[in-house]
């Protein structure tokens, strides 16, 4: 398959499932970046390390954005 013949589909989906493609879409590319790579793995260990943030501190983070 190839883009062309996804576009039309693409198109046609509503306003949240195009987001949730292209979210898809960014993450697949950046599980090809190597540094991506190394970002994550730094992160899972802080979260390992107890270094992680709270579920109430993580929206406070995205309403103030």
């Amino acid at each position: 398959m190839v883009f062309t013949e996804l576009k039309p589909q693409i198109e046609q989906l509503p306003h949240e499932e195009r987001v949730k493609a292209m979210a898809f879409l960014k993450h697949l590319l950046r599980t090809e970046n190597p540094e991506y790579q190394k970002e994550l793995a730094q992160r899972h260990a802080d979260i390992d390390a107890g270094l992680g943030v709270r579920l109430t501190e993580a929206k406070q983070r995205l309403d103030n954005s």
